[in-house]
């Protein structure tokens, strides 16, 4: 039994990893969470606050799906001290730019708030790297109409994420060429 305990254990580590721990000195669990929040991503979004979510799971509908970009969100309260949010993301593409799940816990400990965002990875390592470049390829594309100065850094970005994508594609394409599952997240993240 201990050995199996092991084995799901070193294999979760291969699909988990922590985005990010952070102690936040001399304030509460509620102070904690904005400021996480607001750390969290630019891309995805969390409930407005944390004092007013009972323990709920919930399935997201079409409208709040688009704005937090997960189909599941679950806040449990342990206790005053304690809450674990996970937000579940969409597997087949539909959500493409949401490309990990994640498990977020605050803890009380004294005055100090301990915080620790994990991601869950949806798919392998190079097809998340594929994912997420190319999300930021897109976003960048669409941010044009600045300054020179901010079109010659977009320019330098649209240069980073946008130029090797056509390439890893093709690689991408024959190296998961009998997943059906993988060859619809590319065709989906190629239509960006």
């Amino acid at each position: 039994m201990r050995y199996i305990f092991i084995i799901l254990f070193c294999c979760y580590s291969l699909f988990a990893q922590i985005e990010e721990e952070k102690t936040f000195t001399d304030i509460n669990i509620t102070q904690a969470y904005r400021q996480m929040k607001i750390g969290f991503s630019e891309g995805y979004y969390l409930p407005q606050s944390i004092k007013t979510m009972e323990n709920i799971t919930q399935t997201l509908n079409d409208e709040e799906s688009e704005i937090y970009g997960y189909k599941t969100l679950k806040v449990q309260w342990e206790n005053t001290k304690e809450v674990k949010i996970s937000l579940e993301a969409f597997e087949n593409g539909e959500k493409i730019c949401t490309y990990g799940s994640y498990d977020i816990s605050l803890k009380q400990i004294d005055t100090n708030v301990q915080g620790i965002i994990e991601s869950k990875m949806l798919y392998p390592q190079d097809m998340q790297t594929y994912i997420q470049n190319a999300c930021e390829c897109n976003y960048f594309r669409g941010e044009y109409g600045y300054d020179k100065a901010r079109e010659k850094e977009l320019d330098k970005k649209i240069e980073q994420y946008c130029k090797p994508l056509p390439q890893t594609y093709k690689i991408l394409q024959e190296k998961y060429n009998n997943q059906p599952k993988m060859q619809k997240i590319l065709e989906r993240v190629n239509r960006l």
